[in-house]
């Protein structure tokens, strides 16, 4: 008779749960890749436009280019912000989804454990049973040998 764990209904249950929280960890994290990407890609622009606008002073600008120009780094640096503060916010939801993501991998590898003892303590139970086996053969062989002697 082969082993059968009496709760594997409840290890495809737990790898189940592992399977969708590393699925939701993944894309938290696709979107955390993202939101640096574009905090980043922000930052770049601001220093280039930066670059360019003082380049321009050089050259001579007038109040009005220089004003509407101060008015664009001004909403560039509130874009930045948001997108720094999307990139934070990311980041804690992805901590915290790690946190599930490892307290439901060490509620499946308990179940898995169990599963192992239990597995391991049916296979002991039955190499003794076999062992009893081939000592009974073997005795009832060479029985007539013994009684003989």
């Amino acid at each position: 008779m082969p082993f059968r764990f009496p709760l594997q209904a409840v290890l495809r249950c737990r790898e189940s749960f592992e399977r969708r929280e590393r699925q939701r960890l993944q894309i938290i994290s696709r979107e955390v890749i993202k939101a640096q990407q574009q905090w980043e890609r922000g930052k770049l622009e601001r220093a280039n436009a930066l670059s360019q606008m003082h380049q321009r002073m050089r050259q001579g600008l007038s109040a009005g280019e220089l004003q509407f120009d101060l008015a664009c780094d001004r909403a560039r640096v509130r874009r930045i912000a948001a997108w720094y503060d999307r990139l934070s916010k990311l980041k804690e939801l992805q901590r915290r989804q790690i946190e599930v993501f490892r307290h439901t991998q060490q509620q499946r590898k308990i179940m898995e454990n169990l599963r192992d003892r239990q597995r391991a303590a049916y296979q002991l139970l039955q190499d003794r049973r076999t062992q009893q086996q081939m000592d009974d053969r073997y005795l009832i062989t060479h029985a007539s040998q013994f009684s003989r002697s």
